[in-house]
């Protein structure tokens, strides 16, 4: 029985992050396959491709991007010319009349005011354009601009960090489903062994051999009713693995899947330096680069809050006319005529706020964010390096228990071998060759289990390097 659970908390840990594998200390393959290049079903290479593209969250990441680039376009719009215009319409308006144009003195009598004589009753148009041109800011518009960029940098390390997760969950499917494969090939293969021994059990029983007992027979049917429950849970695990890569490549759970063949025992030869590993998360982990240019981002701003206080040099210049049908048309540059006028002017211009203490309050609340950004991004930073030491950790114990259990593995086939011989000779013992039997499928079960949790840990150490995707993925090379 404790063989049993041995061989079934090979799947205990179906959850996690699937591996990459390497050649070499420096390069890290995503996939080892088995065969030449036209083996059928997509490899893991493939398969992330896809799911990147179909992924909700990578497509809301990269949303983000446009969101962030507007902002740019925002900050980049302040350095082009503005305009505004008013127009109006409107009436009935008293009549404003001379008899004489621009002689004050014959101003008719129904346009005098304080009374009711309206006189002739008319309409009256207006239009205003105001324009203005800013030919220096102190660095507004600039400092604007480069805060956008750094929020675009940030948008586009979110998606690589996007795409990095839904790497990971293709990954881990991929390697459940090559686990669970490999686990049934060796399940097969021992319940041939042992329907072949429980025939010759049943065999000896029938004629009454001293070799075995009736216990012997019991044990065996034991074994292969216990192996028979493994079988089942390998293959529900293996079905779930593949409904949950169709459903991170955004096909139907009714769409073919053709996933190419790939062997847990292909693991890289050396582990890199994990003083490399570190720098690589420090310099390449999108993380990290997100934070640092959101860092940038907010020290921008605080030097925009800073040049606020200065004012703004501008080109300037307006047009505005007025039209009024019951007015006579005063042409004397001396008189004011409200009611019918046209100007015309261009000049330059300083503009500037004096709301100080808003300002100030503003700037403080700047600085702050900085503060926080900055300290976020330095929390990160040790979380990455302790994260990277605890995996290279993880990979060297990992080695070293691969080690020992691929020695444990070899003595436990040894030991079933003799067995069966020893069984087929007629002089070994069926509760000896049971043992041997259990004892290969624990050490089996656990070898194949370790090679797994290994692989997780690569390609842990390659997402938490910022090499799961994009244009450095699969390689540890600086």
């Amino acid at each position: 029985m404790r063989a049993s659970l041995t061989i079934g908390a090979l799947f205990g840990a179906i959850l996690g992050t699937a591996p990459a594998l390497a050649e070499d200390s420096t390069t890290l393959l995503l996939v080892a396959e088995t065969g030449t290049s036209t083996a059928p079903g997509q490899n893991l290479d493939e398969l992330i491709q896809e799911a990147c593209e179909h992924a909700f969250q990578v497509r809301i990441e990269r949303a983000k991007i446009k969101e962030a680039e507007a902002l740019y376009a925002y900050a980049a719009s302040l350095a082009y010319p503005r305009f505004s215009f008013n127009a109006l319409v409107g009436g009935p308006t008293p009549e404003a009349r001379t008899t004489v144009v621009n002689d004050l003195s014959t101003i008719t009598p129904a346009s005098l005011e304080t009374d009711f004589d309206f006189g002739s009753p008319g309409f009256t148009m207006r239009g205003q354009v105001d324009g203005a041109l800013p030919l220096y800011t102190f660095g507004k518009i600039d400092t604007g601009k480069e805060a956008a960029s750094h929020l675009v940098k940030a948008a586009e390390h979110a998606v690589t960090v996007s795409q990095a997760e839904v790497a990971v969950n293709v990954v881990k499917a991929f390697w459940t489903f090559q686990l669970t494969r490999t686990y049934l090939a060796s399940l097969s293969e021992g319940r041939e062994t042992l329907e072949k021994v429980l025939k010759r059990i049943e065999d000896l029983l029938d004629h009454d051999s001293p070799q075995v007992t009736e216990n012997d027979r019991l044990r065996l049917k034991f074994a292969l009713a216990t192996l028979a429950v493994r079988e089942t849970e390998a293959k529900n695990i293996n079905l779930v693995a593949q409904q949950a890569m169709r459903i991170l490549l955004g096909r139907e759970q009714t769409a073919p899947l053709e996933i190419r063949l790939a062997d847990l025992e292909d693991l890289p030869t050396e582990i890199p330096p994990v003083e490399r590993l570190v720098r690589l998360a420090r310099t390449g982990r999108p993380e990290v680069l997100a934070l640092g240019e959101v860092v940038e981002a907010a020290q921008a701003f605080v030097h925009l809050r800073k040049v606020l206080f200065l004012p703004d040099l501008f080109l300037g210049g307006f047009l505005r006319g007025a039209y009024t049908s019951n007015a006579t048309n005063q042409t004397n540059p001396f008189i004011n005529d409200p009611f019918n006028n046209f100007d015309l002017g261009v000049g330059l211009g300083i503009r500037g706020e004096l709301d100080v203490f808003t300002k100030l309050a503003q700037l403080e609340q700047a600085e702050a964010e900085a503060e926080i950004r900055t300290a976020q991004a330095q929390a990160v930073v040790a979380a990455s390096d302790f994260e990277v030491r605890r995996l290279h950790v993880d990979l060297v114990g990992g080695y070293e228990r691969i080690g020992s259990l691929e020695k444990a593995n070899t003595t436990a086939r040894g030991w079933l071998a003799a067995s069966v011989l020893g069984y087929d000779l007629g002089i070994g013992r069926a509760d000896e060759l049971i043992d041997a039997f259990l004892a290969w499928a624990a050490s089996e079960a656990e070898l194949q289990k370790t090679r797994y949790d290994t692989m997780l840990t690569f390609s842990a150490m390659a997402q938490a390097t910022g090499r799961m995707v994009g244009a450095n993925a699969g390689s540890f090379a600086e």
